[in-house]
């Protein structure tokens, strides 16, 4: 699952909220979170609106279950930053063991890209869990992120969970991105990803590309291309690449 789950009590702050039925500002209002409430969150999905929370709300001889629209309120803006420490912190943890065990190289960098990758990513497409045909070379953004990812790996799932706040905050800037489930079987990608809604698309892997870029299936890995394609950092989702995407969007 890759929904965190996290109990918490708001403090009495007066920080209210309305839980609705849905993800959607029209959605019925069930009832109004407050202070005194506790509440589970059980998990993070993106929408048109932003990140909304489905959480289940307990109070004296009752239990609610709905969704919150943003993160304002206390008890799920520190969810959501324990859930970013988390995945930092495994990200990081990744990255040295990576180093730890990456062999030496060898002669001058021909700056061809990390990891002696190609230079650029070649163009691929697919069709996306909404059945529309997707391609690299249809996303216009100043930065692209590629992120392979395995339904069978939760380690490598946990690739996508960083990139929901991040995309949400710069997508508007010029943040692109997209998924490649590296299971051949669209019907895993929205099995494996019943809890969390991506607003980003995400396609199998049906020709074999993360054979050819040498992604590890147990761990994933995230690529960041430029405006045409040039890799320019690759690794696990963590602070480089949200470093490399940050430089890019404020290139000039």
């Amino acid at each position: 699952m890759l929904g965190l789950l996290l109990l918490a009590v708001l403090p009495a702050t007066g920080a209210v909220a309305p839980l609705r039925a849905g993800c959607s500002v029209d959605a019925a209002k069930i009832a109004t979170v407050g202070a005194g409430d506790r509440m589970e969150v059980l998990s993070a999905l993106a929408g048109e609106e932003g990140t909304c929370y489905r959480i289940a709300v307990t109070r004296p001889g009752q239990t609610l279950t709905g969704y919150v629209l943003g993160d304002t309120l206390p008890a799920i803006a520190a969810f959501v930053r324990e859930r970013e420490r988390i995945s930092e912190a495994a990200a990081e943890a990744e990255a040295r063991r990576a180093a730890a065990h990456a062999a030496p190289r060898e002669g001058p960098d021909d700056r061809a890209g990390p990891a002696d990758l190609p230079g650029r990513f070649e163009d691929f497409s697919g069709r996306d869990t909404g059945g529309r045909t997707v391609s690299l070379s249809g996303l216009k953004g100043r930065a692209i992120l590629v992120t392979f990812w395995s339904p069978k790996s939760p380690q490598s799932r946990a690739q996508l969970l960083p990139i929901l706040p991040l995309y949400r905050r710069l997508h508007s800037a010029g943040l692109e991105a997209l998924g490649v489930s590296m299971d051949p079987n669209p019907d895993h990608i929205g099995d494996s990803l019943e809890d969390v809604s991506l607003t980003w698309p995400q396609i199998p892997d049906q020709s074999g590309l993360a054979r050819r870029y040498h992604v590890d299936p147990r761990t994933g890995e995230t690529f960041v291309l430029d405006s045409s394609h040039r890799i320019v950092a690759a690794g696990p989702m963590g602070p480089e690449i949200e470093k490399a995407v940050r430089q890019l969007l404020d290139a000039k």
